[in-house]
C-alpha cells in the first residue's frame, strides 16, 4: 500500500483528473519535497508547501496524541482544505472551492481513495 514512489505518485497527480470544484492539489512526501498540479499566482509553490508543512504538523500532533486522524479539512473564506495521510508519509491536499454545490464530493473522495491506496504498480 505504502510502496508508490514519489515519482509515481506526481505522475499520478499530474495525470489524474480534478473533481469538480477543485481548485488546486498537492503533495508533500515524507523527506518533505512537495509537488502541485498547478502554480499559478493565486496559490504560489511556496505558500502550497508552507500550507502542507502544517498539516503535516497537524497529522503528527493528533497522532502523538494518540488520535490518528484518517482525514482532516480546513475550512477558509472561499476554500476548504481536505487532506488524507499514507502510511509512508505523504500527504495528499485538495483546495476546493467553498460552495458546496459546485463541488464534485464523489470525484473528490474517489482522488482521496486513490491517493491512500495506490502502489509502484
Amino acid at each position: 500500500m505504502s510502496n508508490a514512489t514519489p515519482e509515481h505518485i506526481t505522475h499520478w497527480l499530474r495525470s489524474t483528473k480534478a473533481a469538480s470544484g477543485t481548485i488546486v492539489r498537492g503533495v508533500r512526501f515524507a523527506d518533505e519535497t512537495f509537488a502541485s498540479d498547478v502554480d499559478t499566482k493565486d496559490f504560489p509553490a511556496l505558500a502550497l508547501e508552507q500550507a502542507w508543512r502544517i498539516v503535516s504538523d497537524a497529522f503528527q500532533v493528533l497522532s502523538a496524541q494518540k488520535l490518528p486522524p484518517t482525514r482532516l479539512s480546513w475550512v477558509y473564506e472561499k476554500a476548504v482544505l481536505h487532506c488524507v495521510r499514507r502510511g509512508d508519509g505523504a500527504i495528499f491536499g485538495v483546495f476546493v472551492t467553498k460552495k458546496a454545490a459546485d463541488v464534485d464530493m464523489n470525484g473528490l473522495n474517489r482522488m482521496l481513495t486513490e491517493f491512500l491506496h495506490m502502489t509502484g504498480e
